[in-house]
């Protein structure tokens, strides 16, 4: 290859990376993504639906880890970030909690469970209330999470119910200063549930009341 051919391959190889670099720099195709991205979360948000009834297939160690991975990303007041987790995936301890636990239906049959719980020894003393509101936005979170993964998972409410609060520490070994918000029983679904959509403009309100 003589001098002058490498030099018209140099210019087009240039030529290539220069288009190429354009091209991803386009801000349209920029804003398709934001689009696309906007209607992922979007069709997260209100797809999403209490899921109780799930099939046999196991959820993964890995799952529940970006679950509550998902978690550990909500706002939480003073940076305080007082949530713990314990992720559940034996049936036996699942339905030991189950038994007490009328309001947590989806145990009878999940294959694995998350239980919210706040961290007093990590709250700031200016507003120890806020672990309620700090784990509830973590839930909230990991509920997306699951429903973005192709899981089903529902809330299902220990705090404030002392009687509830008691049995769950008592089941999982709970130290004192550990206070269970919630339980998440988790799965693939059936199916069986569908979202609804709870829109109602008249629980808005502009400017005033």
């Amino acid at each position: 290859m003589n001098k002058q051919h490498v030099l018209i391959l140099l210019l087009a190889i240039a030529l290539l990376v220069t288009t190429f670099k354009n091209q991803n720099d386009d801000p349209k195709d920029d804003g398709n993504i934001n689009i696309s991205k906007k209607e992922a979360l979007f069709s997260v948000i209100f797809n999403r639906k209490s899921v109780r009834k799930f099939t046999n297939q196991k959820v993964s160690m890995e799952q529940l880890d970006t679950i509550m991975k998902a978690g550990m990303a909500a706002p939480s007041g003073h940076d305080a970030r007082p949530w713990q987790f314990v992720a559940i995936t034996d049936r036996n301890v699942m339905l030991k909690l189950r038994k007490n636990l009328k309001w947590a239906r989806g145990l009878d049959e999940s294959t694995a469970a998350i239980i919210v719980c706040g961290d007093m020894n990590k709250i700031d003393p200016r507003n120890p209330e806020f672990w309620i509101t700090d784990t509830s936005a973590a839930t909230q979170n990991m509920l997306l999470a699951i429903e973005a993964m192709g899981l089903g998972g529902v809330w299902s409410t220990l705090y404030p119910g002392p009687e509830r609060m008691e049995y769950a520490r008592q089941v999982l070994g709970l130290p004192s200063y550990i206070m269970p918000l919630c339980v998440i029983p988790i799965g693939y679904p059936t199916g069986v549930e569908k979202p609804k959509d709870k829109y109602d403009k008249n629980n808005i309100h502009w400017e005033s009341w």
